[in-house]
């Protein structure tokens, strides 16, 4: 669906001398971020000035990453389940998958503090994508 690339850098590795395990969330972000803004919406106002709020997340590590590693943020899905919009990613580095999860995001009213339903605009992106 969507491919964000990345070069670990030295403030992604920990004491272990490997990518730190809160990295993955940061990373799952970037590519969110990236994928909206290909269709000129960012994370706080993907129209009507509704942005996105994370309510659940779920990190599986399968293999270690280094400094200077090429990896390739992937967001497989994104699964509409009623008000949610659940983010499904992996992330490969030389062809293996190192890292895999989701995201449960709601839409969000900063301004109002309320949760709000998927704008239209969003709701067309995603039905271009699952064609």
């Amino acid at each position: 669906m969507f491919i964000f690339n990345y070069e670990i850098k030295p403030e992604d590795i920990n004491e272990g001398k490997h990518v730190g395990n809160e990295r993955a969330l940061l990373f799952f972000q970037y590519a969110r971020t990236a994928f909206l803004k290909q269709y000129g919406l960012s994370q706080l106002n993907l129209g009507d000035n509704i942005g996105l709020i994370q309510t659940n997340a779920y990190i599986e590590y399968l293999n270690q990453l280094f400094l200077g590693n090429e990896i390739a943020v992937k967001i497989n899905n994104i699964q509409i389940d009623g008000l949610n919009l659940i983010f499904d990613y992996s992330i490969t580095c030389e062809n293996k998958v190192a890292i895999k999860g989701y995201t449960t995001m709601l839409c969000y009213d900063y301004p109002a503090q309320k949760v709000k339903k998927i704008p239209k605009s969003l709701l067309t992106i995603l039905k271009k994508g699952s064609n």
